[in-house]
């Protein structure tokens, strides 16, 4: 479990480093927007933030699948995997 731990903290500095990063975007793009900047410039940035957020998703599946799902399945409790994982499918859709 220590080992899981560690590798739970930097995958958690990481997400938080993510995160600062779309809020700097995010900032920026209002910021673009009140001082009426050209409308590409505007949609490149947005751009830049889904791309980081969707890079955030990614990082939060992989750590999911690579613990949480693991210890559910080893608990037999599979059903509910199955359930969360159709959820953000059905979502994503």
């Amino acid at each position: 479990m220590g080992d899981y731990m560690n590798g739970h903290d930097d995958r958690k500095k990481q997400n938080i480093h993510r995160i600062k990063i779309i809020k700097g975007h995010l900032n920026a793009i209002e910021e673009m927007i009140n001082n009426d900047a050209y409308c590409v410039d505007v949609l490149n940035q947005s751009l830049a933030v889904q791309k980081a957020l969707k890079g955030l998703d990614l990082q939060l599946m992989e750590g999911h699948l690579n613990h949480c799902v693991i210890e559910q399945a080893k608990k037999g409790d599979t059903k509910k995997v199955v359930e969360e994982l159709l959820g953000i499918y059905k979502y994503k859709m």
